[in-house]
């Protein structure tokens, strides 16, 4: 027997959002529907509310990834998974040891039976490669299909994970950049892929926003993404290679994040900053015997060479990227 809220059909799901806020849902049970009544689970007995005592089913528990992992696998097995995943939308993207590969299938249906949340599973087969930006994936488990739609800091991002490049694990950096933006300054996004950044700046910024990206592919999704989210800015989708199609002494701020090639572009990134300057923020891959200072070297040969004058604001690890070696990230700030 479990004790229970009796409330009308019509007034059921506002009922149990205030419930869930007063901490007096008891999510251990199954929500009941009797005729024009709902029964919904209560801890005690809420006051103005009618509470009966119900038999009602408990919801069956999902056991989590490692346990469903012992289930397939020795400890020894288990040692050599790695428990995370990038979920994107509803996919999950997974890292399979090569010793384990026979048993990748099993491994992928147990995180499905596992992560709710969960419908596909891929695999990475290799790094992210070419001038696209595309990584080889492997379908494991799940619905048969790599297009999804992925939420994140209140914006979504339309996708398939086969024809472009997305990282989930950007995340808190791209909220980090949206803080320091302003109302009324003009973005040039050169790597924009499907607009995680342009369109999380566009949507809670007036802003106007260059949104630029080589694959054609990535360019489809990002207009369809600039018109599944209500934008406060102005978004401006442009297809090509940076080098060619950047605007030029435009910009109050420019983002680039293509981390292995973007010191290939910091000569273009001062260029598209207006005359008076701006911020850059200039993304890369940095062994860590050399954190920052590699990279510190190559913004201040490249300034010196474009005759700039340059002050690091800040620089920071985004997150670890390989084995001895991180994705690092230089708020640059230009000055005429």
């Amino acid at each position: 027997m479990a004790l229970a809220v009796k409330i009308r059909k019509e007034k059921a799901e506002e009922t149990r959002k205030k419930l869930i806020e007063s901490n007096l849902f008891d999510s251990e049970y199954k929500i009941l529907i009797n005729g024009n009544y709902v029964l919904l689970p209560v801890i005690g007995k809420p006051e103005g509310f009618e509470v009966v005592d119900i038999p009602l089913k408990k919801r069956k528990k999902r056991k989590n990834f490692r346990d469903r992992l012992g289930e397939i696998l020795t400890e020894n097995e288990i040692s050599q998974v790695r428990t995370s995943f990038d979920l994107i939308g509803d996919i999950a993207v997974v890292e399979i040891p090569p010793d384990l590969e026979k048993k990748e299938k099993e491994i992928a249906r147990a995180l499905l039976d596992s992560v709710k949340a969960v419908k596909a599973v891929f695999k990475k087969e290799g790094s992210v490669y070419g001038s696209e930006r595309i990584r080889k994936l492997k379908f494991l488990a799940g619905e048969h299909r790599s297009e999804t739609v992925h939420t994140e800091n209140g914006i979504k991002l339309k996708l398939d994970i086969k024809d472009v490049y997305f990282s989930p694990r950007l995340s808190y950096e791209r909220l980090r950049v949206l803080s320091r933006v302003n109302d009324g300054e003009i973005i040039v996004d050169l790597f924009a892929g499907i607009g995680p950044f342009a369109l999380l700046i566009a949507k809670n910024r007036k802003v106007k926003v260059y949104a630029l990206d080589i694959n054609a592919r990535a360019i489809e999704y990002l207009k369809e993404n600039v018109k599944l989210n209500r934008l406060e800015g102005e978004a401006i989708v442009i297809h090509g290679d940076a080098m060619k199609v950047a605007p030029q002494r435009v910009a109050d701020r420019v983002i680039m994040n293509l981390p292995k090639k973007s010191h290939e572009f910091l000569p273009l990134a001062f260029d598209v900053l207006k005359e008076k300057g701006g911020v850059i923020h200039f993304y890369t891959i940095a062994p860590e015997e050399e954190l920052f200072t590699q990279g510190e070297r190559t913004i201040k040969r490249i300034a010196e060479e474009k005759r700039v004058n340059v002050r690091i604001e800040n620089s920071k690890v985004v997150r670890s990227y390989s084995p001895g070696n991180y994705h690092v990230v230089f708020d640059i700030r230009v000055v005429s």
